[in-house]
């Protein structure tokens, strides 16, 4: 990309893009993928300017290096997810310049005939809002805007009504955004985090590629212990599905050929071949919003405590205005008295909080499905969590590998990693991770890979079974034996150890 730099500073440059606009989703290409350099701490990027801010830690040739190389492609439209923020914000950006313009446009420029029409229609709106509350018996703060509107209205003060009815569209304004600005982080907080995904190609073979570049129609493949990256329905394979993440059942639903499942949700047993029906950013985002929304239903004692003293609030607020007008006499010092109201700051905050919160613990890999349930954790005197993942992060490494029988020590990991890489369990992780470290390249040898649950993998490799997982998997279940029985007593027992057999005998043991 063509650019100029306007100004620099020690970790920090501000440089214009020499182009003649840039559109919103061009903008948010240009911050991702300039985010995603190393050593580029923040991006801001004005679509309006075509100026760009860069926050780095790095060698400054590197930002210059990856402004130069930056373009508007496909590799880079990839890295930016289907919700961005951008669009929302800029919508509530130009709702706030059109109600500005337009009072300034109806106090300024329009005769006063119109104006006092104009001001009668919008009034209408405030006044039936507060009528619709005093027919359903409750006192809120529409009642309050209603009665300031009307007394200005009756008294023909047409600026402090129109005032009134502005500061209330700009507040109403605010409030959505606020709201729809905190919903909006929350889910794409909570959005997946899964990168890549195993694609099955025409003639069968298995394929590891971005989530990115999977289409409607293809097939992925999910095995046990793996996340549903996208949405889609199972033509292949049988697979117990946890699905708590998006309807709270707590036990795992059974999924076959004909079944649709969902983005987010985990495979505890099995496996299944499924043809993606909504791709990546579709689907689960639109979902995560629904839920959120369905879970402020799910008030917490806090939030509708708040709400009960906000509506509190108007008696005292309407008597203070009567009050006032008894003692002065003066209309204008009783109607301001409505407008020091303290509801909508207290009807706002709490959810906003909650919101807040939520998104907090969704950083944090939590999902919290309402307010109700943070004030219950809080109360709670025991608490049964998951095992590895949930209160630790499992990140285990390759100490030792022990070939035996004569085989190459190399060739028994790449082997190990050939199979393992299958499945995200953290001993697998460290396998691959420490063949990729030495630099081990594994071709697909193997025949379809079979998982046994909390035991190991099989699979079939130049005509000979391969079994790696445990001692009790690989020695008692699959009965294969050691060349020497006497390894067992000489293995490092400060270790977990992953045993690799082929055609019935132990060839090697991984130590972890």
């Amino acid at each position: 990309m063509k650019c100029k730099i306007l100004h620099e500073s020690k970790g920090r440059i501000r440089v214009h893009f020499c182009q003649k606009f840039m559109t919103l989703h061009q903008a948010d290409m240009a911050e991702y993928a300039l985010s995603a350099v190393s050593g580029i701490t923040k991006v801001q990027v004005f679509d309006r300017t075509c100026d760009v801010i860069v926050y780095y830690r790095c060698d400054r040739k590197t930002v210059l290096s990856a402004l130069a190389h930056f373009r508007y492609d496909e590799q880079t439209e990839a890295l930016v997810p289907a919700q961005t923020g951008r669009a929302l914000n800029r919508e509530y950006e130009e709702k706030l310049t059109s109600a500005v313009m337009l009072r300034a446009l109806h106090k300024f420029l329009l005769p006063l005939p119109l104006r006092r029409l104009i001001s009668f229609i919008k009034a209408l709106k405030y006044i039936r809002r507060g009528l619709k509350c005093l027919m359903h018996g409750r006192l809120e703060v529409e009642v309050l805007d209603a009665v300031a509107i009307t007394v200005s209205m009756l008294r023909r003060d047409l600026n402090t009504a129109g005032s009134v009815m502005f500061l209330l569209k700009i507040g109403d304004i605010l409030d959505e955004w606020t709201h729809k600005r905190s919903v909006d982080d929350l889910a794409r907080t909570m959005s997946l985090g899964v990168e890549q995904v195993w694609m099955q190609t025409a003639d069968g073979q298995e394929q590891l590629v971005p989530v990115t570049q999977i289409q409607k129609g293809d097939c992925v493949i999910v095995r046990t212990g793996s996340m549903i990256p996208l949405d889609g329905k199972v033509i292949a394979g049988d697979a117990m599905i946890n699905q708590s993440s998006m309807t709270g059942e707590s036990v795992p639903v059974h999924k076959s050929e004909g079944a649709y499942v969902y983005a987010g949700t985990v495979v505890e047993d099995g496996e299944c071949t499924v043809q993606v029906e909504n791709t990546a950013g579709s689907g689960r985002y639109d979902r995560i919003v629904k839920m959120i929304e369905e879970s402020e239903q799910m008030k917490s004692s806090a939030e509708s405590k708040a709400a009960h003293l906000a509506d509190k609030l108007v008696p005292w607020c309407l008597g203070g205005t009567l009050l006032t007008y008894l003692l002065t006499r003066n209309a204008t010092k009783a109607v301001s008295i409505l407008m020091v109201d303290f509801s909508c700051a207290l009807k706002l905050a709490m959810p906003i909080s909650v919101l807040s919160a939520m998104r907090q613990c969704a950083g944090s890999g939590i999902t919290v499905k309402g307010g109700k349930f943070l004030e219950a954790v809080a109360d709670a005197d025991t608490v049964v969590f998951d095992k590895t993942g949930t209160l630790t992060h499992s990140q285990p490494r390759v100490a030792q590998v022990i070939p035996f029988g004569g085989r190459d020590e190399a060739e028994m990991l790449r082997l190990a990693a050939c199979l393992e890489e299958h499945y995200p369990h953290s001993i697998a992780n460290a396998v691959v991770a420490e063949a990729a470290k030495r630099g081990l390249l594994h071709e697909e040898r193997h025949s379809k890979v079979e998982y046994v649950v909390a035991h190991g993998i099989s699979s079939m490799i130049d005509g000979e079974r391969v079994v790696i997982g445990s001692y009790h998997f690989v020695v008692e279940d699959e009965a294969c034996k050691a060349p020497d029985e006497n390894i067992f007593l000489h293995l490092p027992e400060e270790y977990s150890h992953l045993y690799l057999a082929i055609g019935g005998e132990i060839a090697a043991v991984i130590c972890i």
